[in-house]
């Protein structure tokens, strides 16, 4: 496979929140297992769990400490309690 290398030259990327990028994040990894799950390298048990756990970690790191604003939206959005 061929290296590449991009440059970005559009506008200036906008700054995001700690909760912001974690639930960007947490979106790609769910995105990531289900390609997988897709393409029959997982199976359907097996993204649950990784599903589940990856739910169960960003509960803790990330609904325990949201106050106010977009944290705390994305917790009730996963229906965690605040």
């Amino acid at each position: 496979m061929k290296c590449r290398e991009f440059i970005y030259v559009g506008e200036p990327v906008p700054k995001i929140t700690k909760q912001e990028y974690t639930a960007f994040y947490l979106h790609l990894q769910k995105s990531i297992l289900a390609s997988l799950e897709k393409r029959e390298l997982l199976t359907h048990l097996q993204y649950s769990r990784c599903i589940e756990e990856m739910e169960k970690q960003y509960d803790r790191k990330n609904c325990s400490q949201a106050i106010g604003g977009k944290g705390e939206q994305l917790c009730q959005h996963y229906d965690m309690n605040v």
